[in-house]
């Protein structure tokens, strides 16, 4: 068989990209003798005559001064898909979770210390939880780690091994590391937060200082991180901030779960998936944490409401802003690098580190461009304008000049993305004559290159091509490539489809060389990225603003997508839950058919509303709506409800309303001295004002008075679905009662209770019995409830409780002889008084006709026998 130099002849154009990079050269002989020992000191194993691309991404595992016990595999990395983009789950979920367990007298407490990887902020926290952990388990999904750090005492082995089982069963796919007690020490954690924290972007005071557990929790994390990961941070390099638990609404994961915020399944739509139209991760990851635990601070929730007005007013900015954002790098990932140095030196972190250089000054281009957008757009919204002013910050511009003096704009401008393409970015990222030894390893390159070029060509259907496993090889595309035959000169031969890829000798020997000249320019490269780098390091701070200002409007913008995506409207905070034509969010986009609106009417007056009907009127559906509206609100975003006033341009309505019978209202609003009145429906749901006052200057004020829909609520319970525990031993009824117990115990008057069929898993005599016990006490509380419920018999509370309401849904019967049923959907006022259409619905199947008219009797006796007490007592109360 001819040699290779025979058989593949002539042509540079089919070597993938490099023809855009490779350059004309004069002769070099090697750079054997140019500093030779500095490359063999940072990289040891790469000029041995091996392949380099087998020994650069060398991982030295130092043993830790910590006793660890893995209990759990971590879970594997899949992709999570956004409406717009698909991100790596590991780049959203790399989080490290320290939880700390309260002793003694702080018995019940906890502390948790959440640590982002990619963005390298450190989350504060510390609460009070029941015996079952719901709050705690509800804080770690949120963070959704992949490594859980827990204390192990030898003396209180029962304690953790309580904590430890519960973490595991419930989180199985993280790891789950237990250190011992002297770990977390809060005297530790408080020298390495003040060491290492950035007092301009920290936000923490002296009380969360004084929050034990908290720090403990911190210094454990901290040092734990820094053996996993195998670096050390530099001094005042990290954000450290304290959530405190109040300015969060509060779900436990069963809720979640039922009422549909996190997507279950592919098939089965969830709120986050529907308003999710986020274009980075950092924005996601932002946009989850508010979903799962919505915002409680008051003044927060109307500055996200006003900036989603702004952008849904603006529809130009608003493209301008998703646009410019669908082309940014993310910035906590670039933040690494500048806050952490590796314990050792590779070409790998050569690379990153260069890698990273490049997207920071790509993404601070853009971030420019982001603050003269806001910069030229008229704004009413104060958190945009805060963000404007952010991103105004001229350390910005220092980082920015710093890299324009260093990085050749050039090589971001290459057409093509392909794998030697990204390589030779790396290697021509610094500009000329900045380093005499980089200029003379980037000549060994091209070289090399040319070589490749003159040594092996092309012919027919066999081309050269490179791939980062494989370095540079041959590609022999042919119809049969199972039966073709390649002379045996032609090695590490793999048969595809349409092709087969093979190599030989000489070709692996070129490969090796050129592996370290790729080294000797990267070394060359990482000394002037890491002067760049100490430049750059001080200004931190300035970056940590910047990733909160992208995060922020990627988040803004996506509730904006989803306000102008539906008609809806700005809801307004005040003491009482009041929806006009309210829909359910996911049915409202998702549904093929006509969408039922309903309203929502709970004041602090009549603040417990009962809910009867047949099956399939859609009392559990209503249920989920009103929590999911209520969820929408508090993060800021526009619910779907039915419009009356849109405000067209920046003057005051005074608006005085008054309520008629029909639900319909008389709005008298004042504009220039011209006096106008209407009737409308409800535009925001305001009821029972009484003449109060309102702005309306692009949003809605309060002038005076405080009674206006849609409160903050610090706590939102559920108990929706009837499963039993097998792993607790606890039938369905046991695991109600449990669930209510915790809701009990936590309620109060910021709290929103759902509860759908209380304790139908037991006889009827107890359910009643149980229900009416649970809603007295739920009544005392004060708090918000929604109870569906087939036993009528509980419609009498509304005789002895004024803050009881009574509604229902009917189902009126089209064709009966055919069984077409229609269900109307609509919440009608009073307490369902029949008739029953569970044997209708019976009928439509295959029971026997003496089976169902049996049951038709002895119902019908136990109707009347209900309504007749009913008439003369209510539990012991004489009417």
């Amino acid at each position: 068989m001819q040699p290779e130099n025979a058989i593949l002849q002539s042509t540079a154009e089919s070597f993938v990209g490099l023809g855009e990079v490779v350059k004309s050269a004069s002769a070099l002989e090697s750079l054997d003798d140019i500093d030779r020992g500095q490359v063999q000191q940072h990289f040891p194993n790469q000029l041995q005559g091996q392949s380099v691309q087998n020994h650069c991404q060398v991982f030295v595992e130092k043993k830790m001064n910590l006793t660890l016990t893995p209990i759990s595999s971590a879970r594997e990395g899949g992709a999570v898909t956004t409406n717009n983009n698909t991100i790596n789950r590991s780049a959203r979920s790399n989080a490290f979770v320290a939880v700390a367990e309260g002793r003694d007298q702080s018995k019940g407490s906890f502390a948790v210390a959440v640590m982002h990887l990619r963005s390298l902020q450190i989350e504060l926290c510390q609460f009070v939880d029941s015996a079952e952990f719901t709050r705690l388990k509800a804080r770690i999904q949120v963070a959704d780690p992949q490594e859980i750090i827990l204390a192990e005492s030898c003396n209180e082995k029962g304690s953790s091994t309580v904590l430890a089982d519960a973490l595991r069963t419930h989180f199985n796919w993280a790891n789950l590391s237990l250190v011992h007690r002297r770990y977390f020490n809060a005297a530790q954690g408080v020298q390495l937060i003040e060491h290492l924290g950035n007092k301009e972007v920290s936000h923490l005071n002296s009380s969360v200082f004084e929050k034990d557990l908290c720090m403990s929790a911190c210094a454990a994390l901290l040092k734990f991180v820094e053996h996993i990961q195998n670096v050390c941070f530099y001094a005042h390099s990290l954000q450290i901030n304290y959530c405190p638990i109040e300015d969060c609404c509060i779900m436990d994961i069963g809720s979640w779960q039922n009422l549909e915020l996190m997507e279950q399944s592919k098939n089965k739509p969830s709120l986050l998936s529907l308003i999710n139209f986020t274009l980075t991760s950092n924005g996601f990851r932002m946009l989850r944490s508010n979903v799962l635990q919505p915002c409680a601070n008051e003044a927060s929730i109307r500055q996200r409401r006003e900036a989603v007005t702004d952008l849904v007013q603006d529809q130009h900015l608003f493209e301008k802003l998703r646009q410019l954002l669908s082309r940014m790098h993310d910035l906590d990932g670039l933040l690494t690098v500048y806050v952490q140095t590796p314990k050792e030196t590779t070409v790998q972190t050569a690379e990153n580190l260069i890698k990273q250089l490049l997207r920071l000054y790509q993404t601070l281009s853009m971030v420019q461009s982001l603050h003269n957008i806001l910069k030229e757009a008229e704004l009413d919204s104060q958190l945009l304008k805060d963000k404007r002013e952010s991103l105004a910050d001229p350390r910005l511009t220092q980082i920015i000049d710093l890299l324009e003096e260093h990085i050749d704009p050039c090589v971001l401008k290459a057409a093509k993305k392909n794998s030697i393409a990204l390589r030779n970015q790396k290697c021509y990222a610094i500009k000329n004559k900045i380093s005499v030894k980089l200029d003379l390893a980037r000549r060994t390159y091209e070289e090399l290159l040319n070589d490749i070029r003159e040594n092996f060509s092309s012919k027919d259907n066999v081309r050269i091509a490179f791939s980062i496993s494989r370095g540079f090889h041959f590609v022999w595309v042919c119809r049969d490539p199972l039966r073709a035959i390649l002379p045996p000169i032609f090695i590490r031969e793999v048969r595809n489809r349409a092709s087969i890829t093979f190599t030989s000798r000489n070709m692996i020997r070129y490969n090796d060389r050129v592996e370290q000249a790729v080294a000797e320019v990267m070394i060359a490269t990482n000394v002037i990225a890491l002067d760049i780098l100490e430049q750059i390091r001080p200004l931190v701070a300035c970056l940590y603003r910047a990733m909160d200002t992208i995060s922020t409007i990627d988040f803004v913008c996506s509730l904006a997508m989803y306000s102008v995506s539906a008609e809806t409207v700005c809801p307004i905070t005040g003491n009482q839950i009041v929806i006009q034509k309210g829909c359910h969010p996911l049915l409202n986009l998702k549904s093929s058919r006509e969408v039922v609106a309903n309203d929502t009417y709970l004041t602090v007056d009549a603040r417990f509303a009962i809910i009867t009907g047949p099956n399939m009127t859609g009392k559990s559906t209503y249920l989920k709506q009103v929590c999911q509206l209520c969820i929408l609100s508090q993060i800021g975003c526009f619910i779907p409800a039915e419009f009356a006033i849109i405000p067209g341009s920046k003057f005051a309505f005074y608006v005085s309303i008054i309520i008629t019978s029909n639900s319909i209202v008389n709005l008298y609003y004042k504009r220039q001295r011209n006096l106008l009145k209407f009737a409308c429906k409800l535009p925001y749901s305001i009821i029972s004002c009484d003449s109060s006052f309102i702005s309306l200057n692009s949003r809605i004020i309060c002038k005076q008075g405080n009674k206006f829909p849609l409160p903050v609520l610090r706590q939102i319970f559920s108990r929706i679905g009837h499963n039993d525990c097998l792993e607790k031993n606890q039938s369905a009824f046991a695991v109600e009662m449990t669930e209510m117990a915790s809701i009990l115990q936590y309620a109060d008057e910021q709290s929103l209770v759902v509860i759908d069929e209380l304790a139908r898993s037991t006889s009827v005599e107890e359910g009643i019995g149980m229900s009416y016990a649970i809603s007295e006490s739920l009544l005392k509380k004060k708090c918000f409830v929604f109870l569906a419920t087939h036993f009528l018999d509980l419609t009498s509370l509304g005789a002895t409780h004024l803050a009881v309401e009574n509604f229902h849904f009917e189902t009126a019967w089209k064709d009966k002889d055919n069984g077409d049923e229609d269900c109307t959907h609509t919440l009608m006022k009073g307490p369902y008084k029949g008739p029953v259409y569970g044997f209708e619905l019976a009928d439509l199947s295959t029971f026997p006709v003496k089976l169902l008219d049996r049951a038709k009797e002895m119902a019908e006796r136990l109707k009347q026998e209900g309504e007749k007490n009913r008439q003369l007592t209510n539990f012991g109360y004489f009417l």
